[in-house]
């Protein structure tokens, strides 16, 4: 079943905040979901335009009661308000009505009608408003000048008074004079901040003009006929002066704070794209969130919804007066108040407005859980522009989208590393029962010979007992490798290292393939010097004895196998080199891959193909901290180069 949606329609009037809050309760009682929307004609463009700011502050608080709040920028209130209700499938529609409604326009006064001929399936409620009524004059703002405005406005007309003195004794005429106060103003207004200054500024230079450079002197009386229009001709010149000059500078002070802001989104954009984990990802959003608003900022990653270790970002603080303000207790709660419920919190928000930080939950895409908590430290006086807290809202929203892509990303890995797992047991265990049923078979048959008397010749018997052993043998390697393999958790093989001379080790991987050499030469040249490394003996006999069958494999019959070791600085080089065929350029890579078996069968027996042996040897060098790689011998065969890191002798 569908849902309910309450949508609540929010103006610019201070009553709004009450809306908003019976709008909430209406839709808990119906168990509904809860929408916020408020239209603004386009003419409130800037950030710092008054009803603008309202209405954002409006938006803050809907969210912070759990509404999904969107402010629409448009003519035609009615019409923009029905598409939107249209859009996020309303099913009531809540708006405000002032006890006083003489001094509202009419577009607003009709809009219940007008919604009710648009949205005739949907109804339409409308709350009265008891506490406040929409014509009701707002407290004017205090108007704050700085002393340093007032000194610079003083010392311009200062200077500009003693030139027009100047001037004035070098015979120029009133019109140069006008000239400069004009001038004047547009320096005053330049230099300043706000508009009092340059409207200020315009009135006294009229009368200063008119006080000391029109006769009669020193009086604000004037008898020429002209001078009362040059006057007002004047100061209407300066006041336009002043207001256009504080409006351009204004907006270029806008323009380059939009800029500013942009760029930070930008950036933020650009490095959350680039993170590679979790803990970047809120690293790089508690950066852009306090480069945004220059403020501390504290961001807290959610596990197992708990609150983890904060990332510190300061911000004209040390990093430990920022931890110890965030660790009091109070602060702590609220912070975990907003993991419970999924709301912002703290300071400007209504809800422990006491605490010295707004925090904001992080919630990720896919579920709406809270995945991190942003502590933003606000001091006293120091409120955030309803502004730069959307732009902090949409960039925490960049970063749970940035955190879901994360997890969906990492699942993908796990999930095709899982498959990969699944497919290599599915080819061991096929490999497996093709390769064991030859030699197997072989043992049977042989036993079965042997038991029967069916082997006449002491030599025919004595080569039934060898083909046995040397099947036997092979076996017995394959379960070793199989049972190495099988101890990979996660790719990675557990081992236990200990410091071991390099020479004792060789010499007890060709003691044990020995009885299988046959007829093949086995030369082993030592270090110069004693070396110790630091390996997991059992294993690394094992990957000596897999590289000599191997070479026993692959060299035929009467091959020259060489096992050389030598020093290379900090490392020991181990080379395993035979006289067989080689190994073409093309394979020479896959060698090492699970269940590859290289194409060259014509000196190796086929039924010994599994691909476990070299897979296992890269394995074992990789856990090593090593290295291992394979080359052409000269004038034939392969070379298998394994490097090994050394450890200090003294140990």
């Amino acid at each position: 079943m569908h849902k309910k949606r309450i949508l609540v329609c929010v103006s610019q009037s201070p009553a709004s905040h009450k809306l908003i809050y019976i709008a909430s309760q209406i839709a808990a009682s119906e168990q509904a979901m809860f929408s916020a929307v408020c239209v603004i004609e386009p003419r409130h463009n800037t950030p710092e335009d008054t009803d603008l700011k309202r209405c954002m502050e409006h938006m803050d608080y809907a969210r912070n009661l759990g509404a999904d709040a969107e402010l629409i920028f448009g003519h035609f209130i009615a019409l923009r308000i029905a598409a939107y209700a249209k859009s996020r499938g309303a099913s009531k529609i809540v708006l405000g009505r002032s006890i006083l409604k003489k001094d509202i326009p009419v577009s607003r006064r009709y809009l219940a009608k007008e919604l009710k001929i648009l949205l005739p399936d949907i109804e339409v409620t409308t709350v009265p408003n008891t506490s406040h009524s929409y014509d009701e004059k707002e407290k004017p703002e205090k108007i704050r000048v700085r002393i340093g405005d007032i000194w610079v406005s003083a010392a311009i007309l200062t200077v500009t008074t003693l030139l027009c003195w100047w001037f004035e004794k070098l015979g120029l005429n009133d019109a140069a004079l006008i000239t400069l106060y004009i001038l004047a103003v547009l320096l005053i207004s330049f230099f300043t901040n706000g508009y009092l200054c340059g409207i200020v500024s315009s009135i006294l230079s009229v009368n200063i003009f008119n006080f000391l450079f029109t006769v009669p002197y020193f009086s604000l009386k004037s008898y020429a006929p002209g001078y009362p229009v040059t006057l007002i001709v004047m100061f209407l010149t300066a006041f336009l002066t002043s207001y256009l000059t504080a409006q351009v500078r204004r907006q270029a002070q806008q323009h380059a704070q939009n800029a500013y802001r942009t760029e930070i989104l930008l950036s933020a954009n650009r490095i959350l794209e680039r993170a590679t984990d979790e803990n970047e990802i809120f690293r790089s959003a508690a950066d852009q969130v306090g480069k945004l608003l220059m403020r501390s900022v504290l961001l807290y990653p959610v596990r197992d919804n708990k609150l983890d270790i904060p990332i510190p970002v300061p911000f004209g603080e040390d990093e430990g007066s920022l931890r110890s303000s965030a660790s009091i207790s109070s602060e702590q709660k609220v912070a975990e108040w907003v993991i419970g419920n999924n709301v912002q919190a703290g300071a400007s928000t209504g809800i422990f407005d006491d605490s010295a930080f707004w925090y904001l939950a992080v919630r990720v895409n896919d579920d709406d859980a809270v995945c991190a908590v942003v502590a933003i430290r606000i001091g006293k006086n120091e409120p955030i522009d309803p502004f730069d807290k959307n732009l902090v809202l949409a960039m925490l929203g960049e970063c749970a989208v940035a955190i879901d892509k994360e997890r969906l990303d990492r699942a993908g890995e796990q999930y095709a590393f899982r498959i990969e797992q699944e497919q290599m047991r599915s080819n061991l265990l096929r490999s497996i029962s093709h390769d064991l049923r030859t030699p197997l078979t072989t043992i049977s048959g042989n036993a079965a010979m042997l038991m029967s008397g069916d082997v006449p010749t002491e030599n025919e018997r004595q080569q039934v007992y060898s083909d046995i052993y040397e099947d036997s043998i092979w076996l017995i390697d394959l379960v070793e490798n199989l049972l190495s393999i099988t101890k990979l958790d996660n790719g990675h093989l557990g081992i236990t290292l200990q410091p071991q001379d390099i020479s004792d080790m060789i010499d007890a991987a060709v003691s044990h393939v020995q009885p299988r050499s046959k007829d093949h030469h086995i030369s082993v040249i030592p270090p110069a010097e004693l070396t110790i490394v630091n390996v997991d003996c059992t294993l690394f006999i094992q990957l000596l004895d897999n590289l000599l069958e191997n070479a026993f494999k692959y060299s035929g019959e009467n091959g020259d196998i060489m096992i050389e070791t030598k020093r290379t600085g900090d490392n020991v080089v181990i080379l395993v080199a035979d006289n067989g065929p080689g190994i073409p350029d093309a394979e020479k890579e896959k060698v090492f891959d699970m269940f590859y078996t290289t194409q060259n069968h014509a000196a190796a027996d086929d039924r010994r193909g599994l691909g476990l042996g070299l897979a296992l040897c890269r394995l074992i060098v990789q856990e090593h901290q090593g290295t291992i790689n394979v080359y052409d011998n000269d004038p034939h065969g392969a070379v298998f180069k394994i490097t090994l890191p050394v450890i200090n002798e003294d140990i």
